[in-house]
């Protein structure tokens, strides 16, 4: 009888950890159709979308005239007792701008519109970055799960078999022993793997929108390539990213507002169309007939306001604001591309010494390091060692290619390239 449940009580646990994210629904995603869910389905990127159309509403907004005035009149001239009669009028106004306001207000909100689209596009570039990176992290969190299992497997291979030996005699109880807590602490590590791997998934299922994702359907990492060379990539950055545009359209936005404050400071111009019906005066002293009168004016505003210049003084003000701010976002623009760049290319570098090759040596290795210890012609040490040696090539080996990725993911980002 097994009287110590903690065995068990693993065994449990990995298996959960296991089963998790099939028992939520969770099913394997290839990098493009996360991709396609992440443009989908992300909240936050869902949300961005509302400004494109509250630009566009404010856009139907600004083409609106302004509103006539219409105002009725009734006056009584004291006629219940003096009979001097009753008028009943009718006025409709309409007041013009001469210097084109609806125009200028139709031109900002034309580039409000223009600058929320540029910045949605920024958006889903970062956000198009953000999940490649995820992905690339999910997919080294499984490999380090794989590598720390095989790691695990294996010890519990040498410590089964161990057990067998110290019972036969073959070797020292204290070996099987050792083999035994080796065998625990590589099943801890990767436990502890499989539980970062998880979480990484459980990131990605946040980029996609809450859709869960049980599993990476890809083997390998996705290849990128990146056609370009170090002279044209300043170029290629200046035509493609959306923040720079964007950064561009804010500086056209406060040439705009600019027009429009000059605009609302121009004459305007006020007219007036009357009709009043007079009722017949009775009055003895001074009778007058029932007649109609029509009358037409003209209302010119005193802008004395117009003499302050604080408001057209700080629209300039934000002009040349703009115009900086410009100047910084492309300097900021070419020291990414150039910072992405010399990563990438480090990365690529790198990568270039890690091969499968080397990791399927190293395998071979353990393989041979384990049926000597099996046959007694190697000590548990040198075991220990040859695992630890796969496990760091394999580990380096995913780590260079998780980083290749990212690089690239930042260095197409820095572009504004998909």
């Amino acid at each position: 009888m097994n009287r110590n449940p903690f065995p068990s009580m693993k065994k449990t646990l990995s298996l959960l950890l296991i089963l998790l994210p099939f028992a939520l629904g969770a099913q394997p995603f290839s990098y493009d159709l996360f991709l396609q869910t992440v443009a989908r389905e992300n909240a936050s990127y869902l949300a961005e979308k509302y400004n494109v159309e509250i630009a566009e509403a404010n856009l139907q907004a600004a083409r609106v005239f302004n509103d006539p005035e219409l105002t009725v009149s009734y006056e009584d001239n004291d006629d219940r007792r003096l009979m001097m009669g009753r008028v009943f009028g009718a006025e409709l106004a309409y007041t013009f701008s001469l210097g084109g306001v609806r125009k200028a207000r139709i031109g900002v909100a034309a580039t409000e519109k223009e600058l929320s689209e540029a910045a949605l596009a920024d958006y889903f570039r970062i956000l198009r970055e953000q999940a490649t990176l995820a992905w690339g992290t999910a997919w080294e969190a499984r490999e380090r799960e794989r590598i720390l299992r095989t790691a695990s497997e294996t010890m519990q291979r040498v410590a089964a078999a161990d057990s067998v030996r110290a019972a036969l005699g073959d070797i020292r109880p204290s070996d099987a022993r050792e083999s035994a807590l080796e065998a625990i602490a590589q099943k801890g590590a990767w436990l502890e793997a499989h539980a970062e791997y998880l979480n990484a998934l459980a990131d990605l299922s946040l980029l996609a929108g809450g859709q869960p994702v049980g599993d990476l359907a890809d083997e390998e990492l996705p290849e990128f390539l990146i056609p370009y060379g170090a002279a044209e990539l300043m170029e290629v950055a200046e035509a493609n990213r959306a923040d720079l545009k964007a950064a561009e359209l804010s500086h056209k936005l406060s040439q705009k507002n600019l027009a429009l404050v000059r605009a609302s400071r121009a004459m305007e111009l006020g007219l007036a169309l009357a009709y009043a019906h007079s009722s017949e005066v009775r009055n003895e002293i001074a009778p007058a007939p029932e007649f109609n009168g029509i009358s037409v004016g003209v209302t010119i505003p005193l802008k004395f306001s117009s003499l302050n210049r604080g408001e057209r003084a700080a629209a300039e003000a934000s002009v040349q604001q703009a115009e900086h701010y410009l100047h910084a976002a492309r300097q900021m623009v070419r020291t990414e591309v150039a910072k992405a760049w010399n990563a990438w290319e480090a990365a690529c570098e790198v990568a270039t010494h890690y091969s499968d090759e080397i990791v399927g040596n190293a395998r071979s290795i353990l393989e041979g390091v384990e049926c000597s210890y099996s046959h007694g012609d190697a000590s548990l040490l040198e075991l220990l060692k040859a695992i630890r040696t796969f496990n760091d090539v394999a580990l380096s080996t995913a780590d260079a290619q998780a980083a290749k990725l990212d690089a690239t993911a930042r260095l197409l980002a820095a572009l504004g390239v998909e």
